[in-house]
């Protein structure tokens, strides 16, 4: 069996991500490496803070700390919020670590022995006000080809990579000042043209791989209109030094040691084992991100990876979500302010808001997130679909425990809807649907509704009839049936869901695929006090929304 490398892209360790940032690549990444882990694939899930760069820098200059102090706190706040919202890494490393730079020297070193690394010259931002350059993160203006809001870097709206000096108005975003004038200063870079036709080889031979239509439409696009050297250091005190001579007041620009994290942050993890995942040229690379750090996954990381002729494994899988929208609540990576993770949590617990980020994941489109929204897949899907299912089941089943006969075989017909729903959901799992795969396990659960109420297994406990006593049992077997394997089903996406189902049939570990082929009659019910599996919003959680608008 293959080796699976699951990664997530790595969130800026200087504030807290928002909702867009949590089910844009570390959710959707979470839930498919829970699943494989169901199916016992030899599977390690990456990711970890992004600890470079100038907002850091700046920041930890504001508070009269180190960046590396400012970093690791922020890393670790953050990690703790991913841990509350049960996400199960193999590692969640930081980039600013000696695994790391080790690596990120090591792939620099061979690329520029391969002569893929030149020297440039580009105009730098200059900042008159406060006197020094201002890296592409701390410029801001409107693109140049779209007109929308962009940084030095990249456009928020169109996802184009950009120079500071291609801006429109450009303001210094730490004085708030336009004085701003553009100075030559040299550079290394990555000589992407030299690179163009193995990485174009790369996307056609990869892309049917399950891809996402925009990672292989935007990347090939890219190349299309032809790709220019990309600067890989920058005239900065925070980060890697770069172990060139005539470099020695320079770093490594924050997206090249980034990128190459996620080889460092699984070296960290196991300084032994990593090389049995990266160098080995039968795993598979899937990899998660949101739609505008395709250009850095889709060209510029294999790009890397191929030219440093080191064997590391390219990206098999490239699954860029798009956005998630909001018209009436705030997401904002600012610490402290909009709806992120943090302040999620204080909302409700973990369950909820996966569940819901996953019934409503930008997998093909944007989506729109809003209060009546999460209200909606709460209460009607969450609570009334799934969990009244649960209670009714399970309540019916411990009050009739002597009429039902759990040695009678439900209809065959019944049995093979369920597992009709049980196939689906495995197949949008293989495909990487993993929204559609949710929408397998809500399928099977409507399926139990209609069962329940099309028999009405409350009716068929009077009088002691005996034909209604096999009539009872068939469903009622049926009924537990379909709930077990919802308490498997459901792993990936509510873990505390469903733990807490399969509790009830006496089962206290994490749930394989394998135990969802069982025979009906072999389930049992423990003996223990009924509780909610979900519950509605309470008018306490929605008044907590307001703050946000």
């Amino acid at each position: 069996m293959s080796k699976v490398i699951i990664t997530a892209a790595l969130p800026y360790a200087y504030s807290i991500p928002h909702l867009g940032n949590f089910v844009g690549s570390i959710l959707p990444a979470d839930v498919y490496y829970k699943y494989l882990r169901m199916d016992e694939q030899d599977v390690i899930f990456i990711s970890g803070s992004d600890q470079h760069g100038t907002p850091i820098e700046l920041r930890a200059i504001h508070e009269n700390i180190e960046p590396s102090v400012l970093a690791d706190r922020m890393h670790e706040e953050i990690k703790s919020l991913f841990e509350k919202l049960e996400c199960t890494f193999t590692k969640y490393g930081k980039t600013h670590c000696d695994a790391n730079r080790e690596i990120v020297y090591e792939i620099f070193n061979a690329l520029n022995k391969n002569n893929y690394i030149k020297e440039v010259k580009s105009v730098q931002a200059f900042c008159n006000v406060d006197k020094r350059f201002i890296t592409d993160r701390f410029i801001e203006g409107k693109c140049p080809y779209c007109g929308g809001h962009a940084r030095g870097d990249q456009c928020n709206d169109c996802g184009r990579l950009l120079t500071p000096e291609q801006l429109i108005d450009p303001i210094c975003k730490i004085c708030g000042k336009s004085d701003i004038t553009f100075k030559e200063e040299k550079n290394l870079a990555l000589d992407l043209p030299k690179l163009e036709l193995d990485t174009r080889a790369f996307i056609v031979k990869n892309s049917s791989n399950n891809w996402t239509k925009n990672s292989i439409n935007k990347s090939l696009s890219f190349i299309d209109e032809g790709l220019h050297a990309r600067e890989i250091t920058r005239p900065m005190k925070w980060g890697f030094p770069v172990p060139v001579k005539g470099y020695e007041d320079y770093v490594f620009y924050v997206w090249f040691d980034a990128l190459i994290g996620y080889i460092g942050i699984t070296k960290d993890w196991n300084p032994s084992k990593w090389r049995d995942y990266w160098l080995d040229k039968s795993s598979m690379l899937v990899q998660f991100m949101g739609k505008d750090n395709i250009e850095f996954h889709a060209l510029m990381w294999p790009a890397t990876l191929i030219g440093s002729r080191l064997g590391f494994v390219l990206p098999r899988t490239l699954r860029a979500s798009e956005y998630l929208l909001s018209k009436e609540l705030k997401f904002s990576k600012s610490e402290g302010i909009g709806l992120n993770i943090k302040t999620a949590l204080e909302i409700a617990d973990a369950d909820y808001w996966r569940f819901c980020l996953m019934y409503i994941y930008p997998e093909t489109s944007d989506s729109e997130f809003s209060l009546e929204v999460f209200e909606e897949v709460v209460n009607k899907i969450m609570n009334d679909k799934i969990g009244n299912l649960i209670n009714r089941v399970f309540i019916i089943y411990k009050k009739n425990f002597d009429l039902i006969d759990e040695s009678i075989e439900p209809d065959q017909e019944l049995i093979d809807k369920v597992e009709k729903l049980e196939a689906d959901y495995v197949l949008r799992f293989e495909s990487i649907e993993l929204r559609e795969a949710l929408h397998a396990v809500i399928e099977l659960a409507e399926y139990g509704n209609m069962l329940m109420s099309k028999y009405q297994p409350w009716t068929l406990v009077k009088n002691n009839n005996k034909e209604k006593s096999i009539e009872l049992s068939k469903i009622m077997n049926l009924e537990k049936l379909i709930i077990y394997k919802l308490g498997i089903l459901l792993w990936p996406f509510t873990p505390k869901a469903s733990r807490n189902i399969l509790s009830y049939f006496g089962i206290d570990k994490d749930p394989l695929l394998e135990m969802l082929d069982v025979e009906y009659n072999k389930i049992r019910i423990v003996d223990k006090e009924i509780k909610p599996i979900f519950s509605k919003l309470t008018e306490e959680q929605k008044k907590k929304f307001e703050v946000f608008k």
